[in-house]
């Protein structure tokens, strides 16, 4: 991991960020996304933050215009079995992202710009939910790796990625903070295995009750 991920990976840096945007989410939102501890196993709470990460890849996605088709959130069964089962979302357009750890690569498909710009909130949108609702990430940092990649992989210099982190993440906890309702059903969503079109009719349906 290069040294702007590093930097980007400590928390606390980003804690100043998001101080300095004045972007809280509410006490009762939060409370609202927290688990029952007394009664919740490891298994559960494990679920509850990979169901929390994965909604907010899919929500920062879809509102920003990159259509999720599909997600995986690893069962509670599954968890058991291995406490690090991965889970994803992926997006229509993201295909180039297999690319980015072979030598084959000639052309560079994603350029410095709006499509950039969009991949680095989705990118970070997990861990940024798992902040808001927990105050800290568990660790799960690959997406930070996988954006520094590609930032390498388009010729960013150390302070250029770090610059380009930073944006990101200021940008997604005004997003996050926002539409934290609509995250929240998402999530719930998302637990129970709903399709996409039902995922993305919860989040437009959040929508259409505040406006």
């Amino acid at each position: 991991m290069s040294k702007s991920a590093k930097e980007f990976v400590n928390w606390e840096r980003s804690r100043r960020a998001f101080d300095g945007a004045s972007m809280r989410v509410s006490v009762k939102a939060l409370e609202k996304s927290m688990p029952d501890e007394g009664n919740e196993s490891h298994c559960d709470e494990d679920h509850f933050l990979y169901t929390q990460h994965e909604a907010g890849h899919f929500l920062v996605g879809y509102l920003l215009g990159v259509l999720p088709r599909g997600y995986e959130i690893p069962s509670k069964e599954a968890l058991r079995q291995d406490r690090f089962a991965a889970g994803r979302v992926e997006f229509v357009g993201f295909e180039f992202l297999r690319q980015v750890r072979t030598t084959e690569i000639v052309e560079k498909k994603f350029s410095k710009g709006k499509t950039l710009n969009r991949f680095s909130c989705v990118i970070v949108a997990g861990l940024i939910a798992e902040y808001l609702v927990f105050g800290c990430s568990e660790g799960l940092h690959s997406d930070v790796e996988q954006l520094d990649e590609v930032l390498k992989w388009l010729g960013f210099s150390e302070g250029e990625a770090y610059s380009q982190m930073k944006w990101a993440v200021l940008n997604t906890v005004l997003i996050l903070s926002r539409h934290h309702e609509a995250r929240l059903r998402l999530a719930k969503a998302m637990a129970l295995g709903k399709s996409v079109g039902y995922c993305i009719d919860t989040i437009e349906n959040v929508i259409n009750e505040v406006i």
